[in-house]
């Protein structure tokens, strides 16, 4: 059966993927499962996997993933509206720059 219609056939060649125009980490970032690992420390939970970002590997948990995955959907929101605000990183003195995350466990630390 044969479409009816027009097709551009006037495509531009694909350009090859460039993986610097991501950030520098982006090419270096990568999952590991390691499934079965005993809990590390005071944790409970086993080590589902490691996370390589920049050469550096990081063992966590399920929860920890969770929480990284939290963490980086706010840093993403707060880039995005401080991008539409206009916002410089560190507004208008605020002893946490606009653009910074933090964690409520890294924010309850200093009391």
């Amino acid at each position: 059966m044969k479409h009816k219609g027009r097709f551009n056939t006037n495509k531009q060649p694909k350009s090859k993927f460039n993986p610097s125009k991501f950030g520098p980490t982006w090419a270096s970032i990568f999952w590991k499962g390691k499934p079965g690992l005993t809990p590390m420390g005071d944790a409970n939970q086993p080590v589902i996997g490691a996370l390589n970002i920049g050469g550096k590997e990081f063992d966590l948990t399920f929860s920890e993933c969770n929480k990284l995955i939290e963490t980086l959907v706010d840093a993403k929101e707060t880039a995005r509206v401080s991008k539409r605000l206009g916002t410089p990183a560190n507004a208008a003195g605020s002893p946490i720059g606009f653009m910074e995350v933090v964690s409520d466990m890294h924010q309850n630390k200093g009391r």
